[in-house]
């Protein structure tokens, strides 16, 4: 092999040694290892999003380079958006280049990256065949949503046609839509970002992280953007979710900022016949995704939407300011101010904040609990007694639902009751019925192995956070169809990719509308971001067995002695605020 041939493993090795820097330096808030190759960054910018400290730097070929050495060079060179990938299309024939339309979509090596390989017999004097393959570790759809490969597509072959151009050699064909990364080109290149849609009732907006090129100009990422809101991303959260936006909306043009406004032009005959109500839902979901999106040019901080390029007037906007600069739809954050608990005799109190003084809510009601949970609305209690789940009003009469074995319960939005049982996950409705069994289900339709041993439904009520087998946080989305009094009710939840690794695992909590917080009983408590991102180290009391949160009030934790500790955020310290056992906020 040629100098050249010895460049491209060289220049990978050092971009690799650099994303190990990064993780150890990282490593002070406490990195989860979350699949594979999730972009774990360790700064945050504006809006939260990562800022990456890796940088490709794009190689152009050199004179004699061989086959092999030109689909490396390729390879490296189109991990770079920069000017479109121009280095990248230095190493194509000018036919290649013009059908060479790279999208958002990628496919993620493990290690140094896939196998390159000269075909076997496949090389003459004027041109020669280079197979790619590996084992892939992710899989990046063209809007930007992550799910690991199985079967065949998780040992893709690739291969490459070149030919002798100018006395050089170039790439004829074929080319794959997607890129082939790894790793570490991947989080060099792409950062996380939230499409926002909403729940089933239309209420409320739900976080789906996509990835998206680090690079790529203003205008393509949020005219990408909008176009993922137009045509959602098949991904695990598509069941569970909605778009206003109706079938057949379609952008015109691409979507422009100017200072802070993005204006977005819409067509199709839905949506302009699409209602008033349906057009502000419209608004909400790209207020909420392009909100902070900028790549170096002006964040988005407003909308103005068009409709065939007429203007379109938010309700009560003064002066008809077509500009969108608030949204009456919002990401469900759960801010509870009162949590509840028991006492050692068995009654029930709440307290609203650490300094309010406690309430008695209900006398003690025979059995006693060992672990409850109050629902949204305030409305009804469940508790576990030996393992056997009673539920009823607050302050009201429990009866007995389900027995056998039970470890955690928390209620949905909808008046649900989701229950950690050795047979999985059960559902059961607050108006009745019996329980039903809930399917657990990778994105890929697999089923999910392992035993669920706590868990916490989002605010939002469409999203879970689960710990399986007590070393695993999974996060899932919830898809109901049937009636709540019908056999057939059918209850699913599909899991994440995103996942967190941990050990002794005991307690998980919502805290806002897009991140949770795990106890262990080997580290501090962690936050975790739902979509993958970077997780923060959270102070810890001695003796904690439990943690509740809720959204803009304290963090508050049951102790192994009967006392319970508040603190003011993750970055406060704990207090002890008596005596009391499980508290919990609603949900």
């Amino acid at each position: 092999m040629g100098e050249a041939g010895r460049s491209r493993p060289s220049w990978r090795a050092a971009l690799a040694v650099a994303g190990l820097l990064v993780t150890s330096v990282a490593g002070c808030v406490s990195m989860p290892s979350g699949g594979p190759v999730l972009s774990y960054t360790v700064t945050q910018g504006a809006g939260s999003q990562g800022q990456h400290y890796l940088q490709i730097i794009p190689e152009p070929p050199g004179p004699g380079w061989g086959p092999v050495d030109i689909v490396k060079g390729f390879l490296a060179a189109s991990a770079s958006f920069v000017g479109q990938q121009k280095v990248a299309r230095e190493y194509l024939t000018p036919s290649a280049n013009s059908r060479w339309k790279p999208s958002w979509s990628a496919t993620v090596f493990g290690g140094y990256g896939p196998n390159v390989a000269q075909a076997p017999g496949g090389t003459s004097g004027q041109r020669a065949l280079v197979t790619v393959s590996g084992q892939a570790q992710a899989s990046l759809s063209a809007s930007g949503s992550y799910a690991f490969p199985s079967g065949t597509q998780g040992q893709p072959r690739f291969t490459f046609d070149l030919v002798k151009y100018g006395g050089q050699w170039r790439i004829a064909a074929p080319l794959p839509s997607q890129l082939l990364l790894t790793s570490v080109e991947f989080q060099a290149d792409y950062q996380l970002r939230n499409l926002y849609f909403f729940d089933p009732g239309g209420n409320v907006l739900v976080p789906d992280p996509v990835y998206v090129p680090l690079q790529a100009t203003p205008t393509n990422l949020v005219s990408g953007l909008v176009k993922d809101l137009i045509q959602p991303p098949g991904d695990w959260l598509s069941a569970a979710t909605k778009s206003a936006f109706p079938e057949g909306t379609a952008l015109a043009g691409n979507v422009t900022v100017d200072g802070g406004t993005a204006s977005v032009n819409l067509t199709g005959s839905a949506v302009l016949h699409a209602t008033k109500p349906e057009l502000q839902q419209i608004s909400a979901q790209l207020l909420s995704t392009l909100s902070g999106s900028g790549q170096g040019q002006p964040l988005v901080q407003y909308i103005e939407l068009s409709l065939n390029g007429k203007p379109w007037i938010p309700p009560g906007a003064p002066n008809g300011d077509p500009v969108q600069y608030a949204s009456g739809y919002q990401p469900a954050a759960g801010a509870y101010s009162t949590f509840y608990y028991l006492d050692a005799h068995g009654a029930l109190w709440s307290q609203k904040g650490p300094p309010a003084d406690p309430v008695k809510v209900a006398a003690p009601r025979a059995p006693s609990l060992s672990a409850i949970a109050v629902s949204p609305s305030g409305q009804y209690l469940a508790g576990l007694h030996d393992g056997n789940v009673y539920t009823g009003p607050l302050g009201g009469r429990l009866t007995r639902r389900a027995s056998g074995g039970y470890t955690a319960l928390s209620w949905d939005t909808g008046g649900g009751l989701w229950a950690a049982a050795p047979s999985g996950v059960v559902l059961l409705r607050a108006d009745g019925g019996n329980p039903v069994q809930v399917q657990l289900l990778n994105s890929n339709g697999t089923q999910v192995p392992g035993t669920v041993t706590t868990l916490r439904v989002a605010p939002d009520g469409v999203r879970v956070a689960l710990v399986i087998d007590g070393k695993w946080l999974r996060f899932g989305a919830i898809s109901i169809q049937g009636q709540s009094h019908a056999a057939a009710l059918n209850a699913v939840v599909t899991l994440s990719p995103f996942y967190v690794s941990g050990s002794g695992l005991t307690s998980v909590t919502w805290y806002g509308a897009d991140d949770v917080i795990a106890l262990s009983a080997f580290a501090p408590p962690t936050e975790y971001p739902v979509n993958g991102g970077t997780s923060v180290a959270i102070p810890s009391e001695p003796r904690m067995v439990s943690i509740t949160a809720s959204s803009g009030n304290a963090l508050v934790a049951g102790l192994a002695n009967g006392g319970m500790a508040a603190n003011p955020s993750t970055a406060g310290s704990w207090g002890l605020i008596g005596r009391g056992l499980a508290p919990v906020y609603p949900g």
